[in-house]
């Protein structure tokens, strides 16, 4: 599908594969010459079953990226943190799913299980702390 974009007084045609590719190499991190490199994402992996998610607390420092790599034990869950704008979903099949983001501002922000999982649903909560930048 062509897709006609207007920058400034240019008229740029946009094909479908164009523009996926510029999405996967944005998504991949890739930079711009000249652009400062940012530091690796801290990783952590996670396990979601029922009723928990082990680890149940993740202590991050402000500014800092975080790389979070959530798997399934059992059914379906999901992964939510609302102050931060995250929502995805995690497979029965135990494939792993990422997320990244940055740890804006510091405080303790709750995330959940956004997918119903049975009976103990509501108490499958953890939470992510991020603590002040030293100065």
């Amino acid at each position: 599908m062509d897709r006609a974009v207007t920058v400034g007084t240019r008229r740029t045609r946009w094909r479908g594969l164009g523009t996926a590719l510029l999405l996967a190499l944005g998504a991949a991190g890739v930079s711009a010459p000249g652009d400062i490199p940012s530091s690796p994402p801290r990783a952590f992996e996670m396990i979601a079953s029922r009723f928990s998610f082990e680890p149940e607390t993740l202590e991050v420092a402000e500014g800092e990226r975080v790389r979070l790599t959530l798997r399934s034990t059992d059914t379906e869950h999901g992964f939510s943190v609302r102050k931060l704008n995250l929502k995805v979903a995690v497979p029965k099949t135990g494939e792993p799913v990422t997320v990244e983001f940055v740890a804006g501002k510091p405080g303790t922000y709750e995330f959940k299980c956004s997918e119903y999982c049975g009976s103990g649903h509501g108490r499958m909560k953890g939470r992510i702390v991020v603590t002040p930048r030293a100065r």
